[in-house]
């Protein structure tokens, strides 16, 4: 009979640390670390993009969490948006957010070959350091109809209370739904490509995209990504795949490993 687990992720609550060198080069144990690791930095950097393309498009409107600060606007050059979630802690979407996004753009969000780059100065999550650039290209459109992205993260990091997540991606988005209307919770995209990092207990990993991943931002404020398969590399383990289920907002996934099933839910 297989065994079933059940393992929590809490966003800045705790994570499992252990590491032993018996263990990291023993292939056959059943570990999820690297795939909590993993699910944990790309929830955080979605929700990034969210609020990045939130606050371009919004930036005008007054709003005491976050302030925002346009500069030079002019669409002739390049220009800087400040996201100001102020010093102390405040509710926007959610989490709990203090710290600053600065986002630097050639165009708005929509235009055909934009170049969007946001870097972090003191940005909590939910009490969780965030670091790193997001850079979003608009590579236009294709064949379909639909608008694609290339968005990368870079050298980024999550300071948890039980460690550090290093993380970086490279990954392609189609704009499959939403574009028609001024609302961003109707947007939907899929996603293909690959990330690699190094867990809170230090392990390395690397994943890819196998099954086509489907974010859906009505989800918020639960989880945005609601189908899809990553296979999951992490050192000295045998490969284990992420299946994120059945296109429901539920945050559960399940992550199969020697084909036994070790359920995570993502709490946000």
């Amino acid at each position: 009979m297989k065994k079933i687990f059940i393992i929590t992720i809490l966003i800045g609550l705790t994570f499992s640390s252990c590491k032993d060198e018996d263990i990291i080069n023993n292939p056959d144990l059943i570990s999820t670390q690297a795939s909590q690791d993993n699910l944990f930095a790309e929830n955080i950097f979605n929700d990034v993009i969210y609020i990045i393309k939130e606050s371009m498009q919004n930036s005008s409107k007054s709003k005491s969490c976050p302030d925002y600060n346009l500069i030079n606007s002019n669409s002739s050059d390049i220009d800087t948006l400040i996201i100001d979630f102020g010093n102390s802690n405040c509710l926007n979407n959610g989490k709990l957010r203090r710290g600053v996004i600065n986002v630097i753009f050639s165009g708005r969000y929509t235009d055909s070959s934009s170049v969007i780059s946001s870097t972090f100065n003191n940005y909590y999550i939910n009490n969780n350091l965030v670091q790193g650039e997001v850079v979003i290209i608009n590579q236009g459109i294709i064949n379909t109809g639909n608008t694609i992205f290339d968005i990368e993260v870079k050298n980024a990091s999550i300071n948890t209370s039980n460690g550090t997540i290093n993380w970086n991606s490279t990954t392609n988005w189609e704009w499959i739904s939403g574009k028609s209307t001024v609302e961003i919770s109707d947007d939907s995209y899929t996603i293909s490509g690959k990330s690699s990092g190094n867990g809170v207990n230090g392990n390395a990993f690397i994943t890819t995209i196998t099954n086509t991943l489907k974010l859906d931002f009505s989800c918020l404020p639960y989880c945005v990504i609601k189908s899809g398969l990553v296979k999951v590399s992490p050192d000295g383990y045998n490969d284990r795949n992420i299946n994120y289920g059945d296109s429901l907002c539920d945050c559960v996934v399940e992550v199969i490993v020697n084909e036994e099933s070790h359920p995570l839910t993502i709490i946000n």
